[in-house]
């Protein structure tokens, strides 16, 4: 199992959720989901600027089934190789599946297993701690725990809760977001010394002066240079610099990403025109997500505005 040091020295940089692809009929199409991540890796994906997360909220993990999510986990581990830091997902309403994914990701070679308690009820502290610890018994993949429940409670997870979790002998990492400023700082301050950190709550500046050193971005699926320049500038120290180029995609970015999510649920669907914007298969979402909500309107303005946007970035 990787320790905390190793995890602080490999999980720097950009944490990608990555895609998950389905046929027009609705089947996993794997072969694409490995050439979208083999080109991201082309683009230059490394240990050091990249995190890859398979099967995750934005990879789809709800609207598939366990040996669904076992084969994109280890398409991705195949295509990685050791070549980028691997977490996968592994929430599930039934611990069973959680523990099942858990081995299969150690077996292929994921390093971290994202990990929360059930997240259909509302969430316990002592039913979390005894849900991580249990599945600790079954498994010696490295937890990285995450601090978000889907289930539309807009839980605000206790920064005390995710210490006990840090205490569990799995746990090396942790996935931290809040919604109230106050409890994000009190986490980051508490976890730094204890975990590699993944910044979650889009406080990519404020988090790094804080001393994380990865954040969350689905860019990568179809734009890596954009977060990782501004992941460079933050190394550098040059903050108003990040600043001004992630205001400059960032407004765009989730100007299109709301006219989505505005009419459809789901992350993925947001995500995968702006991948067939620059030529690589995002194809369709499943139900809950419906395709239909990006509309030739916005597939046109998210391809006008990538092709403006890259004269900035050269």
């Amino acid at each position: 199992m990787i320790t905390i040091q190793e995890a602080k020295k490999r999980f720097q940089g950009v944490c990608v959720p990555i895609a998950t692809i389905f046929h027009e009929d609705g089947s996993l199409d794997l072969d694409s989901l490995a050439s979208n991540v083999q080109w991201m890796i082309d683009q230059g994906a490394k240990e050091g600027n990249t995190i890859f997360l398979a099967a995750g909220s934005g990879g789809d993990f709800s609207v598939m089934n366990v040996e669904e999510r076992k084969q994109v986990i280890q398409t991705i581990a195949e295509v990685t190789a050791g070549k980028v830091p691997t977490i996968c997902g592994v929430q599930s309403t039934d611990i069973r599946d959680t523990i099942a994914i858990c081995q299969h990701a150690e077996k292929v070679g994921i390093d971290l297993a994202q990990i929360s308690g059930h997240y259909y009820y509302t969430p316990i502290p002592g039913d979390v701690v005894a849900w991580h610890e249990e599945v600790a018994r079954h498994t010696s993949i490295g937890f990285a725990a995450y601090s978000h429940w889907y289930s539309g409670s807009k839980y605000d997870v206790p920064v005390s809760l995710m210490e006990r979790l840090i205490e569990i002998k799995n746990t090396v990492a942790v996935k931290w977001a809040s919604p109230v400023f106050g409890n994000y700082y009190d986490g980051m301050v508490a976890f730094l010394p204890k975990a590699a950190v993944i910044d979650n709550s889009a406080m990519t500046l404020t988090g790094h002066i804080l001393g994380c050193r990865a954040f969350i971005s689905h860019v990568p699926n179809f734009l890596p240079q954009q977060p990782w320049k501004v992941f460079d500038l933050l190394q550098q120290g040059k903050y108003e610099e990040a600043r001004k180029l992630d205001d400059a995609f960032g407004e765009s970015y989730s100007k299109f990403n709301t006219m989505i999510t505005s009419e459809s649920t789901g992350e993925g669907i947001f995500v995968k025109p702006w991948m067939e914007a620059v030529g690589l298969k995002g194809g369709i979402s499943r139900l809950p997500s419906r395709t239909q909500a990006v509309t030739p309107e916005i597939q046109d303005g998210i391809k006008k505005f990538l092709d403006d946007y890259a004269q900035t970035l050269s």
